[in-house]
């Protein structure tokens, strides 16, 4: 691997980026710390320090990243279903398959916080208001009647429980009520969502 010298700013964000996600994909959440970053993209951990405050500020920057990813493939869901009934299972459905593909990265960027009473960080709170207006836009055209704000409480209420789920599922507390899939549990929640508001 190269030295500093070798990669510009841009280039070793990215790298220690990669590196992050990688970490927290193979050994988990708990394995992440910048010794680790820099061991895997051969720097030292002061280098990090140069592009990054800390391990928060990386780690902010990593859920970023996650985040955006979900939106996008939220985004590309929600344009390719004209049905705005069927646009809320097909958001739901991605919202969950996206947290069991790359389960460590969901709980990172759903459950990391910098300290007790730490606002959200900028990018992650302005991807997932992005997600949350897309169901905010949906729910609009079931109840063109309804005002804004309706729209956006009850778009709140559906994130809050798909998240739930999402939640549940990934550490293992469905089986707490039977043998319970995630998935089987989102979709009657949708269900009963959307007949709750037509």
């Amino acid at each position: 691997m190269g030295r500093r010298s070798d990669h510009s700013r841009d280039e070793l964000r990215a790298m220690a980026l990669e590196a992050a996600g990688d970490i927290v994909k193979e050994e988990g959440i708990q394995k992440l710390s910048a010794r680790a970053v820099a061991s895997r993209i051969g720097y030292s951990a002061g280098t990090l320090y140069l592009i990054f405050h800390n391990l928060d500020d990386l780690i902010s920057a990593l859920n970023a990243l996650t985040v955006a990813g979900l939106r996008a493939r939220i985004e590309a869901v929600a344009r390719a279903t004209a049905d705005p009934r069927e646009r809320i299972r097909a958001i739901a459905h991605e919202y969950l398959f996206d947290s069991v593909k790359e389960p460590e990265l969901f709980r990172l960027a759903f459950e990391h916080t910098a300290g007790p009473g730490s606002p959200v960080p900028g990018p992650i709170a302005a991807e997932t208001g992005a997600i949350v207006e897309i169901a905010v836009n949906t729910i609009g055209e079931l109840l063109p009647d309804a005002d804004r704000r309706s729209c956006t409480l009850l778009a709140a209420v559906l994130w809050s429980s798909v998240h739930g789920i999402c939640h549940l599922g990934l550490t293992n507390k469905l089986e707490i009520v039977g043998r319970l899939t995630a998935e089987a549990v989102l979709d009657r929640q949708v269900e009963v969502f959307l007949d709750g508001i037509s």
